[in-house]
């Protein structure tokens, strides 16, 4: 995440409850310095030091624009999962800032979900989320096959929302995320294989089964994908019935090469 800020105080202070982020790293951009840090009482102190070292000249109020790349992994993040493994829907909490780019980069698999023709994230107030603003995602980018989507949000869309007594209000970042259609396809294919595989199962139990070469070729490549998939982490729909499904079609194969 990244934020650009106007200040005359070389001390910053965000709220932040305590154990919700790890491996925080925040990086000077206009400084080209790492920055350092402290979290106590609930909150964030950042330490920017001599405020005349950040390039950039002050505005017409004698502030300093400051610009902050942060890193972290959120803690038990908030996730509310669709049924069948279909998606999820992110929640994150922020504070004000004066700009910010954000970048959310999503499983293997997955897509940002959306009701109109663009991508977008969901600014509401923590404790009203009638109160709201949609923002457009400004660039999607696929980055190691993952779906990386970029959103800057201005002071604009922040000032809608606030209440201007009481900056430090939280604000909830809410996202949707789907499976991209061809992974639903694999799911198909092994609910076919599935119903193949139960009636070559009724067969074999009654003696009458026959070798089909093009079976076989079929099992074995679905089986191969799947966990092939499953190992590189893919997030896949309905991966109950899948691992059922695919589990149910190796015991008929083995049990059907066995008696060949």
């Amino acid at each position: 995440m990244v934020l650009d800020l106007l200040t005359d105080d070389p001390i910053i202070k965000f709220p932040m409850e305590k154990g919700v982020l790890e491996d925080m790293e925040i990086f000077g951009v206009n400084r080209d310095w790492f920055i350092p840090f402290l979290e106590e009482n609930n909150q964030l102190r950042i330490d920017l030091g001599n405020l005349d070292q950040w390039i950039g000249t002050p505005d017409e109020h004698g502030l300093k624009h400051v610009k902050l790349d942060i890193k972290f992994v959120l803690v038990n993040p908030k996730f509310s999962l669709n049924s069948f493994n279909r998606g999820y829907k992110g929640i994150v909490e922020l504070t004000e800032a004066e700009e910010m780019e954000l970048h959310i980069t999503l499983p293997l698999g997955m897509k940002m979900s959306h009701k109109t023709e663009v991508s977008e994230i969901t600014l509401s107030k923590e404790n009203n989320e009638s109160k709201s603003i949609s923002i457009p995602a400004t660039s999607i980018l696929d980055k190691d096959r993952r779906r990386r989507y970029d959103f800057l949000v201005n002071s604009s869309h922040l000032k809608s929302i606030l209440n201007s007594d009481n900056p430090d209000e939280m604000i909830n970042l809410n996202y949707d995320v789907t499976n991209e259609k061809e992974y639903y396809v694999i799911t198909v294919i092994g609910l076919g294989l599935f119903a193949f595989a139960l009636f070559r199962m009724v067969d074999m139990l009654d003696g009458h089964i026959e070798f089909d070469i093009r079976y076989l070729a079929a099992a074995v490549a679905f089986i191969s994908l799947y966990i092939t998939l499953l190992r590189e982490k893919y997030e896949l729909p309905f991966r109950k019935v899948l691992v059922y499904t695919t589990v149910f079609i190796g015991i008929e194969l083995i049990l059907e090469l066995l008696m060949e």
